[in-house]
């Protein structure tokens, strides 16, 4: 079986300097995961969140990986993808779009987890998204 976490991470304020990332397992084994710095440009936490199922689900595409459980922490990117809350923003509309499009493609399953409470994908991802705007922070104040 399966599984995957994705999450996205802001800081500063809110919008601010954004990053996502995600993971792969298959049983206890983490076969992949990837990390990525949404800026320059400040994003909410909201954007970053949804980048990191989109950039998930993009990755399970292009590697014809079908039918993942898929976790992520943020109610509103599950709610509004599995159709349960309405977008009310243009831009979270369009995201939702986009990654229900691609849920329905591969048959993957979106469920909602508590962050911070010890799940290990969970705490992976969100470690690396940190681990990202740590890297962006750092190489900021060596220019």
């Amino acid at each position: 079986m399966i599984e995957a976490y994705c999450d996205g991470a802001c800081r500063v304020s809110n919008p601010g300097i954004t990053s996502c990332a995600w993971v792969v397992y298959e049983g206890e084994r983490e076969v992949k995961h990837q990390a990525y710095f949404l800026g320059p440009e400040l994003h909410t936490n909201n954007y970053a969140e949804f980048q990191g199922l989109i950039k998930l689900l993009e990755h399970l595409h292009s590697a014809h990986i079908k039918d993942v459980v898929i976790y992520c922490d943020s109610a509103l990117v599950v709610n509004t993808v599995n159709g349960i809350w309405t977008p009310n923003k243009p831009d979270i509309s369009k995201m939702c779009a986009y990654a229900t499009g691609l849920m329905t493609v591969g048959y993957h399953r979106l469920i909602h987890i508590k962050g911070h409470d010890g799940i290990a994908g969970n705490e992976e991802a969100d470690r690396l998204c940190n681990e990202e705007l740590d890297r962006q922070e750092e190489n900021a104040t060596k220019t």
